[in-house]
């Protein structure tokens, strides 16, 4: 299995998922409206890891802006993540925020507990 490599642009975060770590990390901002093929890349990378996840898989989040079409990205995203556990194998995310940024709390806690699964605030400068 190939790494998922996405370059950031204007509009959308980067990508940079990784099958040998076990690392799955989208950074950036998210605001395109138009994100079906950018989900289907992601959606597909997915799937196919989750049939062989490594021992541990790790989520790092470092978003500075999404909108509401990324959210709904990131929701199905992080749901579909959780199925590693029920392979017995262990999943954590990350959420890398700055410093005072409440916003991005709130959305981990809001991700968290929708998704019923802890997820570590990292607060970064």
């Amino acid at each position: 299995m190939k790494n998922l490599i996405i370059p950031e642009t204007p509009e959308t975060p980067e990508i940079n998922f990784d099958p040998e770590t076990g690392v799955l990390k989208i950074s950036g901002r998210a605001y395109s409206n138009d994100i079906s093929i950018y989900y289907k890349q992601l959606d597909s990378w997915l799937e196919e890891y989750l049939t062989s996840p490594k021992d541990k898989t790790i989520v790092e989040l470092h978003l500075d802006y999404y909108n509401s079409i990324f959210h709904k990205l990131l929701f199905n995203f992080l749901k579909k993540c959780k199925a590693v556990t029920e392979t017995g194998k262990k999943l954590i995310i990350n959420w890398y925020y700055h410093h005072g940024d409440e916003d991005s709390i709130d959305a981990s806690i809001h991700y968290s507990k929708t998704l019923d699964y802890p997820i570590e605030k990292i607060e970064t400068e």
